[in-house]
């Protein structure tokens, strides 16, 4: 069992990765920066809250700054992940390295693995070296451990399922300058283009009732976009207080109707990008397998 789990390219990667100063320095400047932000909105607000009524630290700043945190983290997230994975499998081959690597006992999906568990490894350090960030807001109150715990598991599914596209678009081409770029236009465009298909389908679909707006209805293409499960999330944690898009999954928003209550988006978001990711991560050993074996033939 010990030597199923042992993977080579993993231990060897975490080891020239995490070796010297520059990640502890890396994860310095990112809490450093994350807390530079919050700190400027925490000023801003009690300037603003001086300056029209009496301050009061009170729940909906600690609110406010929580879901400030959770969206810089998120898009920070989306922001480094394709860097980190997308040159995995072409940097071995510009190396001119791939080719040992395959003539190792390992399988094409043991060699996936380790390469995106790897790459992951970074995003790791940077997701729990801001949990002391996070629990600064438990100061105000409002937001609790439990709802921390929940952004921390979505965050670790989206960088997987940004990862697996990074790894994907890295076995794929044999450059990783292509790669890269074709992994940011990849993720950026789902975004994109689920985003702007759903309010077409919303609206198609709302546009056919002659009645008011009752029950719940949310298209399908919205599972495929993280963006949409975290706004799903704060929602559920932090309520509408803070507007825009975070209400309209709401029971009463505009996917809530007037009449239902809104699924778990966040949770059938994360089930459906881990199929996702799953499916590219086989479809990413098949392309890298040595010898295919096609329909017909036999392997000679």
């Amino acid at each position: 069992m010990k030597k199923w789990l042992y993977n080579p390219v993993l231990v060897s990667e975490l080891k020239i990765r995490m070796r010297g100063f520059r990640a502890a320095l890396a994860v310095t400047l990112y809490v450093g920066i994350m807390l530079l932000i919050a700190f400027l909105y925490f000023q801003s607000s009690v300037e603003n809250r001086l300056r029209y009524s009496a301050y009061s630290a009170n729940q909906s700043l600690g609110i406010e700054i929580y879901a400030l945190l959770a969206i810089l983290q998120f898009a920070l997230i989306l922001l480094i992940t394709p860097a980190q994975t997308a040159g995995a499998i072409s940097g071995e081959r510009e190396k001119q390295t791939f080719d040992l690597l395959l003539c190792t006992k390992m399988t094409p999906a043991a060699i996936i693995l380790g390469k995106l568990f790897s790459s992951l490894s970074f995003i790791l350090l940077l997701i729990i070296g801001s949990i002391p960030l996070f629990s600064l807001v438990f100061l105000f109150g409002g937001v609790g451990p439990l709802d921390v715990l929940m952004l921390f598991v979505f965050y670790l599914v989206t960088a997987f399922g940004v990862g697996s596209i990074g790894i994907f678009c890295s076995s794929l081409f044999k450059r990783t300058v292509v790669s890269i770029v074709v992994a940011y236009v990849t993720v950026f465009a789902l975004g994109i283009l689920t985003v702007s298909l759903g309010v077409y389908m919303l609206s198609l679909h709302y546009s056919r009732q002659m009645t008011s707006y009752v029950g719940t209805y949310i298209p399908f293409v919205l599972y495929i976009n993280p963006a949409v499960g975290l706004a799903d999330l704060l929602s559920r944690q932090v309520g509408t207080s803070i507007g825009g898009i975070l209400g309209f999954f709401r029971p009463g928003g505009i996917f809530g109707g007037t009449g239902g209550t809104a699924p778990n988006i966040w949770i059938i978001n994360s089930l459906v990008i881990l199929v996702i990711a799953i499916a590219l991560l086989l479809w990413s050993a098949w392309i890298i397998k040595p010898i295919k074996r096609t329909k017909g033939k036999s392997r000679s």
